[in-house]
């Protein structure tokens, strides 16, 4: 069956029930599920091209290729952060058909149950553990790993009973070859006598694990929004339309129209095609954001929703002043160090040889076969290393201020207990078998680029709950304008000092067997000449290498209003009947690890909430 072709503009109706922005990893979700309905009309805008079928999309090992093209990606570039040494920072995020999901590296990494329980704890009713981790279920389908890839990766982990069974997103290991580096991984950290306690999808487990990623179970191609919830026989539906190439430049917003309660109402958006041309289209029940955790504020700004003084600096009518609206940007921060590997060893430097990339391309169109429909990456999830008695407990009492705004009180309060719960991991490392180098500038594609000779091996620490918050917000009333984005990463002096702790680490990591054995004897350091074993160099490696992990959250918080939030526990604008906002900018604390799981699941209980508040309306 042929995909409709979503770059055309015409036959587009005045009116819609539903008007969703963003075509990406969260608006895909919702439009397919409120169009199950033949009788609600859905009409969906992406900013991004649709590149499903390109291969640098398709192809799950050419993530990183897609990084900073504008063909995938908005490109953005951080204010200069004061905890880097005024470094600027790089921020991808998808823009395409199938957003960041489209161009992500694909890891399917689970919450901790502690993480999504302090959302209702935070005042947002039924949005708990119990709840959420069911739609994660809903969102997948797990295609378990064969004997031979069980035993390689040592997957005795994993659990079907905890796993999706039905949904549209596969997740899979792939069929390998798998490098030496990914089947040492869990084995190094036995040997550290931290051997994994179950499966990550139960929300209960820590140490380190070869996780699956978003891999069809038999093409071996990405499987992300703009496939599983876009397929051929969905885009047949009469009642949904998908536009690509459409810059949506505001939602339109009514105050007078509804007197009895002062709230606004959003009549529809306003939004210009690939043929230059301005349109409007109505919402007749909702307009849906879903444009991601930087655009949707942003959007939310240029339409009259933001703090009444930025608004007003840029000649904005303000229809909702609420200065929560781009606040609270929650990021987690990566810091790799890069190893030489051992002669013998395969890496990801073995692409960079024309003949090698040809193969694996040619083996991967034939039969998803190869490196290229595979995922080497491992993770881990840990508490602090060996402290000192009480080191951590004079970190909190030196760092960890009581004062401060009531969304700070309110979410620091939950942050001290997970920091101070043992059984609460404070980071994810990860192994990737290729080198990173953060040191090539703010642009991924020098971090990613593999310029260094010889072959790698990067593992990285990431601080699982940062205590930092950044902002987004408009620099200009032009909506092509990209908004400030100002992460403020280790601008809380605690996430320094956990974090660092835990950059040490990996340098036992390293010299623990099995993985030592997979390194070159005295060979190249690529993030400091020797073996880091002071902390006061770990400080200095983190503020120098650190990186965005890509992971943003957080700007439209669902809270109430009053600690911060933008949208209550229905995902619904405060001070707006019907605008809902059902991507990533609503999670109020970031879960740890990958955050990809979590949005397919927060956008899948956003539809269901969608539906029950047009039942309850009818």
């Amino acid at each position: 069956m042929m995909r409709r072709d979503t770059s055309s503009l015409s036959e587009i109706q005045p009116v819609y029930d539903y008007v969703v922005v963003g075509g990406g990893t969260s608006g895909l979700v919702v439009a397919s599920r409120l169009t199950e309905d033949p009788a609600v009309s859905v009409l969906v805008l992406e900013a991004g091209s649709d590149r499903v079928d390109d291969p640098r999309i398709a192809a799950p090992g050419l993530s990183a290729s897609t990084y900073f093209d504008p063909e995938f990606d908005w490109s953005l570039i951080s204010e200069p952060q004061e905890g880097l040494n005024g470094r600027r920072l790089a921020q991808s995020r998808g823009r395409t058909l199938g957003g960041s999901s489209a161009i992500n590296m694909g890891m399917a990494i689970y919450p901790s149950r502690s993480d999504i329980d302090s959302w209702e704890q935070l005042g947002n009713s039924g949005w708990n553990w119990k709840s959420l981790s069911a739609y994660m279920r809903k969102s997948q389908t797990f295609i378990p790993p064969s004997d031979e890839v069980r035993d390689q990766l040592s997957l005795g982990y994993v659990d079907p009973d905890v796993q999706g069974t039905n949904g549209p997103i596969h997740i899979s290991f792939g069929d390998g070859p798998f490098p030496a580096f990914t089947a040492a991984w869990p084995r190094t950290f036995e040997a550290l006598n931290h051997r994994l306690t179950g499966d990550p999808m139960s929300g209960l487990a820590k140490g380190a694990f070869c996780n699956p990623a978003t891999i069809h179970g038999t093409s071996r191609a990405r499987s992300h929004a703009g496939v599983a919830y876009y397929t051929p026989e969905i885009a047949q539906r009469s009642n949904l339309r998908v536009i690509t190439e459409a810059f949506v430049e505001k939602v339109l917003l009514d105050k007078t129209a509804c007197v009895d309660d002062g709230q606004a109402i959003a009549t529809g958006i306003q939004f210009r095609g690939n043929d230059g041309i301005q349109r409007t289209v109505a919402a007749k029940a909702e307009v849906i954001l879903a444009a991601g955790t930087i655009k949707t504020p942003h959007l939310l700004e240029l339409s009259g929703i933001g703090d009444a003084k930025l608004l007003q600096a840029h000649g904005i009518d303000i229809i909702i002043d609420n200065p929560n609206v781009g606040e609270n940007l929650q990021e987690h921060g990566l810091v790799p160090f890069t190893w030489e590997a051992a002669d013998g060893q395969i890496t990801g430097e073995a692409l960079r040889d024309p003949e090698v990339a040809k193969a694996a391309m040619e083996a991967w169109q034939s039969s998803g076969a190869g490196p290229l429909g595979s995922h080497p990456l491992g993770s881990a999830f840990m508490t602090l290393p060996e402290l000192e008695n009480g080191e951590l407990s004079g970190l909190i009492e030196k760092h960890l201020k009581e004062e401060g705004s009531a969304r700070q009180t309110a979410q620091y309060r939950i942050l001290r207990r997970f920091l101070e719960d043992h059984d609460e991991p404070t980071c994810q490392y990860t192994l990737a078998p290729f080198q990173m180098t953060p040191d090539k500038g703010s642009d991924p594609r020098g971090t990613f680029s593999m310029s260094e000779p010889g072959n790698y091996i990067s593992i990285v620490a990431v601080l699982n709950r940062p205590f930092s918050r950044g902002s987004v917000h408009l620099a200009s009333s032009d909506p092509t304008v990209l908004p400030t984005f100002d992460p403020r990463m280790l601008s809380h002096p605690l996430d320094l000092e956990i974090q660092a702790r835990h950059v040490m680490w990996l340098e036992t990591l390293a010299a623990t067997e099995p993985m030592a054995s997979l390194l070159k004897p005295n060979g190249r350091r690529l993030h400091y000449p020797t073996r880091v074993t002071s902390l006061e160099t770990a400080r200095e490696l983190t503020r120098d290498r650190l990186l965005c992990h890509y992971h943003v959250s957080g700007t439209a918080a669902m809270m109430p209003r009053e600690i911060g939030g933008v949208v209550d526990d229905r995902l619904r604008v405060y001070g707006c009947r019907n605008l809902r906002v059902v991507d990533a900018s609503v999670i109020p604390l970031i879960p740890r690890g990958n955050i990809q799981t979590t949005v397919y699941a927060v956008a899948e209980k956003a539809a269901d909430i969608i539906k029950e508040d047009r039942l309850a309306s009818l």
